[in-house]
């Protein structure tokens, strides 16, 4: 499979501190979906923004479609990789349907006109996340879950090759954090999308993930999901 996203020698953190001792080498195929775990303040979502461009490595690479994401202009990137962070703050008064189509920005002319195509992806982002059924409520009258999903609809919207999600399921009941990764992997195999993302969950790691990679102190670990338990790699979560 081909990759999308690749770090080289990639120490990450702020400023010249980073996170882990062992630089990371990666590569994140399309199609594939990878799972982040590690404890709390280990550097998650300091990686995803890494990742994502918004934070400069420490030392190493990261490269988009095999180009250094320095060599990406901010409009061009948008439309390769998108970020979703569940902590946004969102406008008081923008609807589901107004925030949804901000995917849309990075396809937009100088007026940011709409064409029937941006509207498509709207309409098809929304009816996979399920957020159709309130498109004319304001954003910021949603419950947490509800919210989390219209996050998850933007990018979509974006049609990015990676998403990078920074634990999408943090105020979703179970079912619906089952039925979260279920569709992340199906849009991941559908759309030959790179997916990387964060939970605290053994189970959603082994039952939906094609790789596991776990942040410790001293390395990052990376092995396939099915291997993950007999590598040590969630000796992290046992007292």
């Amino acid at each position: 499979m081909s990759a999308v996203l690749e770090s080289r020698s990639l120490c990450f953190g702020y400023g010249a501190k980073a996170c882990c001792a062992m630089p990371l080498d990666f590569s994140l195929a399309m199609g594939e979906v990878v799972v982040l775990m590690g404890e709390n303040g280990c550097g998650k979502s300091t990686l995803l923004k890494t990742f994502a461009g918004l934070v400069n490595p420490v030392a190493g690479t990261v490269a988009l479609n095999g180009r250094s994401l320095g060599g990406w202009t901010p409009r061009d990137r948008a439309r390769r990789v998108a970020l979703v962070r569940m902590n946004q703050s969102v406008p008081d008064r923008m609807t589901v349907r107004e925030f949804v189509s901000l995917g849309r920005i990075p396809y937009s002319g100088f007026l940011d006109c709409r064409s029937a195509e941006d509207e498509r992806s709207v309409d098809e982002a929304m009816d996979l996340l399920d957020v159709d059924a309130f498109a004319s409520r304001p954003i910021a009258e949603l419950s947490d879950g509800e919210r989390s999903r219209v996050f998850l609809a933007q990018a979509l919207a974006q049609q990015v090759n990676v998403l990078l999600l920074d634990e999408p399921n943090a105020f979703l009941d179970i079912p619906r954090s089952h039925a979260l990764f279920r569709l992340l992997k199906k849009i991941a195999a559908e759309r030959q999308m790179g997916i990387v993302v964060s939970t605290h969950s053994v189970e959603y790691a082994e039952r939906y993930a094609d790789r596991i990679l776990v942040i410790d102190p001293n390395r990052v670990r990376v092995s396939c999901a099915g291997e993950a338990r007999s590598q040590g790699l969630f000796d992290w979560t046992e007292i």
